[in-house]
């Protein structure tokens, strides 16, 4: 199974891992958890590099990413459920929505779930029946001591029947250490709950990686399988290497902090989720510092020999990533979105810190989610190329080519007539998710060009306050959607990340206005006939 030090040997054996072709799961494909569940494993870990390697290329300087590493448990491997539940007199089902959303599905048995999970729910579920105020279940089994954390969200943020119920629970399910009340959500729209508080039990389970012991605290996050876990911490200390003071960014419980602390001198760790903080602080030895904070706010002296940062799947932004950038010569970016890390490594770049190497690996089978451990050393900033002639975005300018535009492509909101708007005239080239993704002929100032289409309610995505959260949320957009395509003899192609918008808000079925043709996926600024693809 390999050491989970992340050294060569471990690397190249988990990349290959020997298991059953597909699958077997009765659910299948009525439940949405597993779209690759069809799939043979090799095939699974080919589609998630290739998605990976296409984000990637959307920036010609970014490395593409080595072979995936993959899991040793296809199955089994889920170590937390967080699941609606659905709860009558005499019954109670666990389970994602079904795809229209109407019910719950009943899939207590799901094959990709921890047997500590299988094995308790079935009582659980008895001791559910009846219980219409529960909205849904957040259950954690610890890997270390096969103990189990729960979580009920439930309306109006009270259990029917309090601790007295609780303890019942406890009893009839022994494994079950630690009860804890959420508020679920008044209009149903979440499937968690707000604000967890334990009523009964244990008020955190103990984890271990390796050595090294975590506190989780109800509701905590922590990677859903500690074993791969293990394998993942391996590839982080591995891009840290020989670093004496490190920075952790983005830090939770303390996973690469409390496992890099035995190393080095100096580990500093940022995490705004108080829980999670008190957590790290309790395992924390005396020349470890945790700061409770967002990082957006935090401000950090000296610098460090390494900088770990692994944020959220939205990603940093780029700000903070321009005030990272300066803090160490070395960076190891963990992520669990590939568009968003693509995005995030480009702004690095323009900062003068340069991924150097990319290993995805496998924390989600049957998934088509990948973990990607990427590190970084600093170089020269990336800031234009072609000779200056084209330039990123990352700076006071939009992406694109330099000198006075001439013309440009943006992302505006809702649906524009093609025609005249103050200085230029307005091309629709596709709808985008009921949006237009337009060309603009600038005879004048591209200032003015975007006010007058803002006054008849075409505002520019990503500069309009009332909709930034959407496109940040939605499609990974950070900036305005404005990239001068041409001026004077120099084109530009449109910049990766706003490509990278585009295929995330409408993908391969963005529509086209009748009688245009679309612009080449590589090249917007261009018009091509295309070939239509088979379906």
């Amino acid at each position: 199974m390999g050491c989970g030090s992340g050294c060569r040997p471990c690397h190249d054996t988990l990349a290959r891992p020997r298991y059953d072709p597909v699958m077997d799961c009765r659910h299948h494909p009525a439940c949405p958890g597993c779209p690759l569940a069809g799939l043979a494993y090799p095939a699974q870990l080919k589609r998630k590099r290739d998605r990976l390697a296409r984000a990637l290329s959307y920036f010609p300087h970014l490395p593409q990413p080595e072979e995936i590493v993959g899991s040793q448990w296809t199955e089994g491997y889920r170590h937390r459920l967080k699941l609606p539940v659905s709860v009558s007199a005499k019954r109670a089902s666990i389970g994602l929505y079904s795809r229209d959303g109407r019910r719950v599905l009943d899939t207590p048995d799901c094959p990709v779930l921890a047997e500590g999970l299988r094995a308790a729910l079935p009582g659980l579920m008895r001791w559910l029946r009846g219980r219409r105020g529960v909205h849904s279940v957040d259950l954690r089994v610890s890997q270390a001591s096969a103990e189990l954390q729960l979580i009920l969200a439930c309306r109006g943020g009270e259990l029917d029947g309090g601790q007295r119920a609780a303890r019942t629970l406890m009893r009839q399910v022994p494994s079950i250490v630690s009860v804890s009340v959420s508020r679920a959500d008044p209009q149903g729209r979440r499937v968690m709950g707000s604000k967890p508080r334990v009523i009964a039990g244990s008020k955190q389970l103990v984890e271990r990686i390796g050595a090294t012991e975590y506190d989780l605290l109800p509701g905590a996050f922590f990677q859903v399988d500690p074993r791969q876990a293990a394998v993942l911490q391996g590839l982080v200390r591995q891009a840290v290497g020989d670093a004496d003071s490190v920075l952790d960014l983005y830090a939770g419980v303390g996973a690469y902090a409390l496992m890099l602390a035995s190393q080095c001198s100096q580990v500093v760790a940022v995490e705004e989720v108080p829980a999670a903080v008190l957590a790290a602080r309790k395992r924390a030895p005396s020349h470890m510092k945790i700061l409770e904070g967002r990082v957006e706010d935090t401000r950090f002296e000296g610098r460090f020999d390494a900088v770990i940062l692994n944020p959220a799947r939205r990603g940093s932004d780029p700000a903070s990533l321009a005030r990272i950038a300066k803090l160490a010569s070395r960076a190891v970016y963990i992520s669990c979105g590939p568009e968003t890390l693509a995005r995030d490594l480009d702004v690095l770049a323009a900062h003068g810190m340069r991924a150097k190497r990319v290993v995805p690996i496998d924390l989600f089978p049957q998934t088509p989610e990948v973990e990607s451990v990427v590190t970084l050393e600093r170089g020269p900033a990336l800031k234009t190329w072609s000779r200056g002639r084209i330039r990123g975005p990352w700076g006071s300018h939009p992406s694109g080519a330099v000198g006075r535009p001439d013309e440009v492509l943006a992302l505006v909101l809702g649906a524009v007539r093609p025609g005249r708007y103050g200085p230029a005239m307005v091309e629709r080239i596709a709808t985008v998710a009921t949006h237009s993704f337009v060309r603009l002929k600038l005879a004048g100032s591209l200032d003015d060009a975007i006010v007058a289409l803002a006054r008849q309610g075409h505002r520019v995505a990503g500069r309009d306050r009332a909709t930034a959260r959407f496109f940040a949320d939605k499609a990974g957009l950070v900036r305005p959607f404005v990239h001068v395509s041409r001026s004077g003899e120099t084109t530009a192609p449109l910049h990766g990340d706003l490509r990278l918008v585009l295929d995330a808000l409408d993908g391969e079925k963005r529509r086209e206005p009748a009688g245009k043709s679309r612009g080449s996926r590589k090249h917007p600024g261009k018009r091509k006939k295309r070939k239509k693809r088979k379906r």
